[in-house]
């Protein structure tokens, strides 16, 4: 099978030399295409500057609209998990996390920030969040928090969306392939007059068929085997099909010269999401909807050197899951809303910019829990708010010819926490509030011709919730006690790098080391009288080399074709946390869910005549979790008692029950698309994930899906 596939991937390209002339662009033009190469000269919507990607010292990765559109990926979970090389906690049914640099993935403790354009997604689920109207991703590695406040200790991830002008164009693109699944999507956009532009998008997934698992592993399978489990093998992975719909809309209005405003809105809708739960289904399976509403404006403009802009946003997330299995817990409602402002006055002053602004946020939480009779029951925390307020100011100098650029920024932010009251759980209204100081400084020298060095430093913080300061509520027998001299978790970064870059010979290269030290993270703890709190306890150590690498051929002819090699590497030289046992003992052990090695790796042709081919791989490391894939009879607490979980009449990892920690096996993911396109309108394409049909997981248990095709036929105008 894999000679097939590579005998494929060689027949394809040679296929480009029969194009005919008459069927494809002007060569001229098309020579523009291959210039969003030269990502140096991207201006880096998240910097707070405006700043270039060449003029920033921080460690910063792009994915372009080229990079997108090769992909087998529809969301940006799946985009990032091959493209950039990160940690990512995902499950099947549209549920995935993401972060960096050896900050754990988690859905509950967010250590990347997610933005849209540089305002808050208004979700905190990346799986959710679709590419059809999606210009570039950037991925600011590092502590951000002078630029965003709270939780950008790992990085940020900012999606630039398209902002269409000139004359009227739009593209519909259909596809079908593995598990039934039909994709539609439908984007348009242009100016309609001297004032006004707009954009408008669509798109539909849906997946009618439960999904395959992967029937091996490229890299030592006896022991994937032990830990994965046989059974996972070549398995259908029930309750997981699904329809999601996405709809995107902008208007932008000139309002005078040099002003314009452009308004916003986005809806987005999980339709009977699957959720499997395990592999084996042990702790049942589920359904769940998601809607969500966004809507907001930007209003730009200059005053003499004085550039504006002002974004107010809102968001309103549903999530509704629904138990179809038999676990005990009934149904589970949620709402998360986003709302605020961002004013930001950018200050031109000859080469140098200065960046300050304000930014207000509302982040509020509601839940309500329902047993298995459907009558509402206490939730598991009450309803919260998190208000965030902070001024900042980022000031980027170019000295020495412009050789040498300097960044320092500052940030205060206050924080705001109200607990809501809630009969069911017994707690009053109450509130706590702090100040938070964050800084950055960063510095890069150019010492020849594109070659230069980079070093930066930043502090960043994660702002607890409400109910972990504030508050006391009691749920069955559990009494939790808010801290209200909790601090909030902090980290100290340095990055040292070198990079080389020119797109005239085709060479990119940037290699960062980075250390990070964590501390005063937060856990849950107990009281005398045995209730629960949390408190500042552990601390982690982080270091680790990244490394990313392109040679484009296409530099030897002048570009007239592109024919890339690409590497993105991350290696975790350590990743230690440290923690104290019950009885007060210091302990050390790894951190958990996140990879000693990750990498994105491949080659892409492009003839700029029309045909189009990429091969992608993605290196998945070891990583540690703890087992929890057994079942436990806690009758004769504090003893417990384990035993396998039996899944068709067979016992599942039965020599693993006794194991509390596992080493998740390395696993090899591999992508191919190719795509022709001819008569200038119309594109026909086919994509095949996870090419060698490996059988792996993101999170232990939750086996992805095996080999799919998928077949796309495009209509452009």
């Amino acid at each position: 099978m894999k000679r097939t596939f590579l005998t494929a991937f060689a027949l394809l390209s040679l296929f480009n030399p029969v194009v005919k002339a008459e069927e494809v662009p002007n060569p001229t033009d098309d020579k523009k295409v291959v210039k969003h190469l030269n990502l140096e000269e991207v201006e880096i919507n998240a910097s707070r500057v405006n700043a270039k990607l060449k003029d920033l010292p921080q460690k910063i990765e792009v994915i372009t609209q080229r990079t997108i559109e090769a992909s087998p990926a529809v969301d940006v979970a799946g985009l990032l998990k091959r493209s950039a090389s990160i940690d990512i906690l995902q499950y099947p049914g549209v549920q995935a996390t993401v972060s960096m640099r050896g900050f754990t993935p988690s859905p509950s403790v967010k250590y990347t920030v997610i933005l849209v354009d540089g305002k808050p997604a208004g979700t905190e689920n990346i799986a959710s969040i679709n590419l059809q109207n999606v210009e570039r991703v950037e991925i600011l590695k590092g502590p951000f928090s002078a630029q965003y406040g709270s939780a950008a200790m790992a990085g940020v991830v900012n999606i630039v969306t398209k902002n269409s002008t000139g004359e009227l164009s739009g593209r519909i693109d259909t596809e079908y392939g593995s598990f039934k699944t039909s994709k539609l999507n439908v984007g348009l956009g242009g100016s309609v007059s001297e004032a006004v532009d707009f954009d408008l998008g669509f798109a539909f997934n849906n997946q009618g068929k439960d999904y395959k698992t992967g029937d091996r592993n490229l890299y030592d399978e006896k022991y994937a085997k032990s830990i994965l489990d046989e059974s996972t093998y070549d398995g259908r992975m029930e309750n997981t099909k699904f329809t999601t719909y996405n709809l995107n809309t902008r208007l932008g209005i000139t309002l005078a010269e040099d002003w314009k405003i452009n308004l916003n809105g986005g809806y987005y809708k999980g339709d009977d999401i699957e959720t499997p739960g395990n592999f084996w289904h042990s702790e049942g399976m589920d359904s769940k909807d998601i809607e969500r509403f966004t809507t907001g404006f930007d209003v730009v403009g200059k005053i003499r050197n004085h550039n504006i802009k002002f974004s107010p946003f809102y968001s309103n997330e549903e999530n509704k899951t629904i138990d179809v299995g038999s676990d005990g817990y009934g149904d589970f409602e949620s709402v998360y809303k986003n709302y605020g402002f961002q004013l930001t006055d950018s200050y031109q002053i000859g080469k140098h910019n200065l960046a300050f602004g304000l930014d207000n946020k509302t982040e509020k939480y509601e839940s309500t829990n329902f047993d298995t009779s459907g009558n509402v029951e206490a939730p598991y925390q009450p309803d919260y708010n998190n208000i965030a307020t902070g001024l900042y100011a980022q000031l980027q100098f170019k000295l020495l010819n412009d050789k040498l650029n300097l960044m320092l920024g500052a940030r205060g932010d206050h924080i705001k926490f109200k607990l809501e009251a809630d009969n069911l759980l017994g707690n009053d209204k109450s509130s706590e509030d702090y100040w938070e100081l964050t800084s950055n400084v960063g510095v890069k020298y150019e010492m020849l011709e594109g070659l230069s060095a980079h070093a930066s430093y930043g502090d960043a913080f994660l702002a607890p919730k409400a109910y972990q300061v504030a508050g006391r509520y009691t749920r069955g027998t559990s009494t939790t006690v808010g801290n209200p001299d909790l601090n909030p978790e902090t980290s100290k970064t340095i990055d040292l790098g070198l990079s080389y870059n020119s797109y005239r010979k085709g060479i990119n290269l940037d290699i960062t080391y980075f250390n990070t030290h964590h501390k005063d993270k937060i856990i849950r703890s107990y009281l005398p009288d045995y209730s629960t709190t949390y408190i500042n306890a552990q601390s982690a150590d982080m270091d680790g080399l990244e490394l990313s690498a392109s040679y484009d051929f296409g530099a030897l002819k002048d570009y007239d074709y592109s024919l890339r090699l690409y590497l993105n590497y991350t290696h975790l030289i350590d990743a230690t946390v440290k923690y104290a046992d019950a009885q007060g003992n210091p302990l050390e052990g790894g951190m958990r869910f996140v990879r000693d090695n990750t990498a994105s790796f491949g080659v892409e042709f492009d003839n700029l005549k029309g045909f189009s081919t990429r091969l992608n791989g993605r290196y998945i490391g070891h990583r540690y979790e703890n087992n929890y894939m057994y079942l436990a009879d806690y009758s004769n607490w504090p003893n417990i008692t384990k035993e396998p979980i039996v899944f068709n009449g067979k016992e599942v990892r039965p020599d693993l029950v006794d194991e509390e920690l596992l080493r998740h096996p390395v696993s090899y993911v591999f992508d191919y698309s190719a795509s022709y396109s001819f008569n200038e309108h119309y594109t026909v394409g086919l994509s095949i994930s996870n090419l060698l049909d490996e059988n792996y997981t993101e999170k232990d248990g939750y086996n992805m899906p095996g080999r799919a095709f998928m077949a796309k036929f495009s209509y452009q105008f």
